[in-house]
């Protein structure tokens, strides 16, 4: 009896060590801080208030054989914000058209390098202005719920802090109640009946990088041609000039 109470005692052990060590790294992966960031700016923004503000959180698109993840859109009279979260820790430096920026963490013992948010949500508002068809109504804002800013921005980068005071800013009405619920209307139709699934999203991401490294255009699937600039060559879409996409 004794023996097999051991047993039982060291099996619940191991299966109990089991679980607690798949929690850690379930709330330590990237994907999950990413969700506890989004929750928390999705729940700073708060609630839609009909004909002044609406707000739509975790917005798939799809446009020209690519697709967007969009944190959160909020749709007032002063524009259309388009809100990228980056729940990362440390501090952040980095330059508005740099391509990559640097989170610092361990008092700069331990680097890593990430895609410029700035240059991301281009992207996404970019997608925005073709399915909605106008483009001078978007305001790119990148939120840090955690990190510390080390790089000044002309652009709206900063804290959830920092978001709400842009949020509430005076500005010049540039749309009516009428095209706020029309705009509202319309993303939120995607919202609801997404033009595809999360897993083909991030098929879509991994297939977009595979095109860039084999020369191939991500934007309209034409190829990139070596070019001579200002500053030395690049790869140039061959669409050009109706295509403007370069990479080093």
């Amino acid at each position: 009896m004794e023996i097999i109470i051991e047993v039982s005692t060291v099996v619940l052990f191991a299966v109990s060590t089991i679980i607690l060590l798949a929690v850690i790294i379930f709330i330590k992966s990237p994907k999950t801080k990413g969700a506890v960031g989004e929750l928390v700016v999705g729940l700073s923004l708060g609630k839609d208030i009909p004909n002044e503000k609406y707000v739509i959180n975790d917005l798939l698109l799809y446009h020209n054989r690519k697709s967007y993840q969009i944190d959160h859109i909020v749709i007032r009279k002063t524009g259309v914000f388009v809100i990228e979260t980056k729940n990362y820790s440390g501090q952040i430096y980095g330059q508005e058209n740099q391509k990559k920026w640097t989170q610092v963490l361990a008092y700069g013992q331990e680097k890593h390098r990430f895609y410029n948010p700035i240059l991301q949500n281009k992207n996404h508002i970019y997608a925005l202005s073709k399915i909605l068809g106008r483009k001078d109504c978007f305001i790119s804002i990148i939120v840090f719920p955690k990190a510390h800013i080390m790089t000044y921005f002309d652009a709206y980068v900063g804290s959830v802090s920092d978001m709400k005071r842009w949020l509430k800013q005076d500005r010049e009405e540039i749309l009516t109640e009428t095209e706020i619920e029309q705009i509202y209307e319309q993303l939120i139709s995607y919202k609801n009946n997404p033009p595809l699934t999360y897993k083909q999203h991030i098929d879509n991401i991994h297939k977009l990088k595979q095109n860039i490294e084999d020369n191939i255009c991500p934007r309209c699937g034409k190829k990139l041609v070596i070019r001579e600039g200002k500053y030395g060559s690049f790869y140039g879409c061959e669409g050009y000039p109706y295509c403007k996409f370069t990479k080093k």
